[in-house]
Formats: structure tokens, sequence, C-alpha cells
């Protein structure tokens, strides 16, 4: 049995001379949370564009759910779910009717709409707005109302791009809360683009770090922090400063830098198992009362502007009506 919910061999796409995605391959294990970062124009909505089988590859492919993009797209379309980064339906519609277009579309038995509707609208919370204009929906209910459609098919892998954009704090929580728990619940693997970067590290297991159309890094968050940098960020709280405790530490090998301000001492040093206890152990050496001594974290944007160039150049966006891009020609029955 094949344990990846997303097999990508070798994706590559052009627009003219540029190389938007080049030979980019990566694995997703069923279950799991995978997150694409990068810079705008670094490749990442292209790929992803890719896996939903909106565009097609110049050359690769990717296996989704067992399906593959380029041969099977219409089977790939029927088991994922897909949320794009703006969500837009027909604002004449209710809410009740959106999702009954939908389900049409997607084949759903129409002897369990109603109930896989109730559900999803349940789930999202938006059940109480059923016979509502989607034309009144803030952008959040929208979003909502997104992820609500990708669930009709009880897919096997969700892509969401840029779930959380434009969303309140309240909003944002809500969502994540969702996804984290659409995961635990039901086990489905999902894929996120995101520039929201606090919310990929609370829901990804894993990221994929995207520059100038290639994959540069793949890994946990938590590995990515210990391999990313060889240097370590040291904040040491005195409860009072002096000099000569400073440049004992100057002293030390490995130091790269101290900065002192007020009673804390901010200290950069070349990354090794034996640094921080010399720190420690010179500190109270020279005498100096420490209040509290901690290692500063790289964050997941320290991380990414680590791993990227700045001059990324923005690809061309093939942009689509949401509804029309996904869900046409899929009116064709599931094997």
């Amino acid at each position: 049995m094949n344990e990846f919910a997303v097999d990508a061999k070798g994706l590559t796409k052009c627009y003219g001379d540029l190389k938007a995605v080049d030979n980019v391959s990566f694995q997703v294990k069923k279950g799991s949370s995978f997150g694409l970062l990068g810079l705008n124009g670094a490749g990442k909505t292209t790929t992803f564009k890719m896996m939903v089988s909106l565009i097609r590859p110049d050359s690769g492919t990717a296996i989704v759910s067992g399906y593959d993009v380029v041969k099977d797209p219409m089977m790939v379309r029927s088991h994922i779910g897909y949320v794009a980064e703006n969500p837009s339906f027909y604002t004449r519609m209710t809410t009740l009717e959106t999702l009954r277009y939908i389900s049409r579309l997607l084949d759903v038995p129409i002897n369990d709409q109603n109930r896989r509707i109730d559900y999803v609208l349940g789930l999202v919370g938006l059940l109480n707005k059923k016979n509502a204009l989607v034309g009144g929906y803030s952008r959040g209910m929208r979003h909502r109302l997104g992820l609500a459609q990708a669930l009709l098919s009880e897919p096997q892998v969700l892509f969401l791009d840029e779930p959380t954009l434009g969303l309140d704090p309240l909003g944002a929580k809500n969502m994540r809360e969702l996804i984290l728990r659409l995961r635990q619940e039901q086990e489905v693997t999902v894929l996120m683009s995101s520039h929201v970067l606090p919310e990929v590290e609370a829901i990804c297991d894993q990221v994929g770090i995207f520059d100038h159309g290639h994959l540069v890094a793949m890994d946990t968050i938590e590995h990515l922090r210990s391999t990313a940098s060889d240097s370590i960020n040291i904040e040491l709280t005195l409860a009072e400063t002096d000099p000569q405790v400073v440049e004992n530490l100057r002293k030390l090998p490995g130091i790269n830098h101290i900065e002192a301000k007020g009673d804390r001492l901010y200290i950069n040093a070349i990354k090794s198992e034996e640094q921080r206890p010399r720190i420690l152990q010179e500190a109270l050496a020279s005498n100096a009362k420490v209040l509290s001594f901690g290692i500063q974290e790289s964050s997941l944007e320290d991380i990414l502007l680590r791993l990227v160039n700045n001059d990324v150049s923005d690809a061309p966006e093939q942009h689509s009506g949401f509804i029309s891009s996904f869900f046409r020609l899929s009116r064709k029955k599931r094997s």
C-alpha cells in the first residue's frame, strides 16, 4: 500500500523563457500536513496548481491520491478538495443552492447530497446561513464556504491556497483550528501554501521552501531550525551589566557578536555542543549574577530568508474562475 498521498516527480513548468518550476520532486505522507513556502514568484503557486490539475506540467507529473495529474486529471479532482486563495461563487445563489450545484458537478449521489451539505456546513459554522445569499458573505465566510465545498466529495487530500489570507485574528484562529480538526478526526492529508508563517508552523509537519522555481529545502521545521544556520543566538539577562563580563565573553572562541542592551546581553556564536555551557560558565566565573539564560530559536521567517535569494521575479499567474476552472469537465462518473 502506498504510504504517500502526494508524490511529485520532476514537475516543470515554463512561461516563455521563464522556468517557473524546475524539476521539483517531493513526497507527502498520508495523514500529514505539508506547507509550500517561498517569496512571490518562487514557484509554489504554480506547483500547487499543477498538483490540483488546474495547469498541466510541461514535463514531470505528480501522483495524487493514487492518480496521475497528467494521465488522470479527472480522477485526481474527484479525490481531492481545493480551496483557492480567493474563493469566488455566484453571488445570486444561496449557500444551499451553491453547494447543491457543486455536489452535482462532483457527482455526489442525489440521495446523499443533503446529508453531506448539512455536515460540511455544520463543520465550518455556516449551517445557519443555509438560505443566505452568497453575495452578502464577508471574506471570512467565503473562505469557510470554500472549505465546505472542498469537503463535499469527502476528499483524501485537501489543498489550501492561502487559507487565512485577509481574515481577522478570530477568523484565522477558527480556520486554523478547523484544519487541525480535519487532520485529527478524518485523517485528511493537508497541503497548504501560505505567507502567514505562524499559521504554517502551527499546522504543518513539514515544509518545502521554493526559490526561483527550485525546491531548495524540505524538512520538519525543527530540523530546519537546527541546520539552516551555523550560529546560535543566546539571550543572557544579568542583575547588572559589567563591561568586564562583556569583554571576557568576547574573548571566548566562537563568539561572533555581543550586544548589550540594559541588563541583557545578546550573543551570536558559532553553533557547537560546548558553546552554551562555555558562555554560562564564563559569565559565572566573571562574578556576574545571571537571572536568565536562553536560546533564541530561529523563526520560520528567519529560515526562509536564509535559504532564498531576495531578487525573485514574479512568474505570470494563471488566474481562472474558481468554479469553472476546477470543475470543468468534472461531471464524468468516478470509476
